[in-house]
Order: structure tokens, then sequence, then C-alpha cells
């Protein structure tokens, strides 16, 4: 099972751009970045509770089961 961030997506569909989540977050904007366009290998629990916390989701809600977005064969 493979899983990816969809920081963005949860971050677009509320209208917060990304500098907007970094200062609110307090995260670094490369870390957000980094998170965003799912180009981390690892992600620091605290920096996901905060983003989670400025999007008014769960922790466990930024990610998602890439095998569940893939097409059906």
């Amino acid at each position: 099972m493979m899983a990816r961030l969809i920081i963005k997506e949860l971050a677009e569909r509320q209208n917060i751009s990304q500098s907007r989540l970094q200062r609110e977050a307090g995260v670094t904007m490369s870390q957000l970045r980094r998170y965003w366009y799912n180009q981390s290998e690892s992600v620091v629990l605290d920096a996901l509770e905060r983003i989670a916390k400025v999007l008014g989701v769960k922790t466990g809600d930024l990610i998602a089961d890439n095998d569940e977005a893939q097409p059906a064969k």
C-alpha cells in the first residue's frame, strides 16, 4: 500500500494558500512544499498535526491511500 499526503487538495478546497498555511501552521515553506507536492519520504508528525489543525481536519485525514485513487482494471 502506498500512501500520499493530500494537503494540497484539502487546502485548495478551503481556498487556503501555501503561504497562509505555512504561516499559521508554523512550518517552513520548504517543508510545506515537500508535503504539498508529495516529495518527502518522511514526515514530522508535529508538523502534520499543526497543518491539520489549520485545515480543521484530523491528522489522519491528511493521508490518502494511493491504491484507492487508482482506477480499477
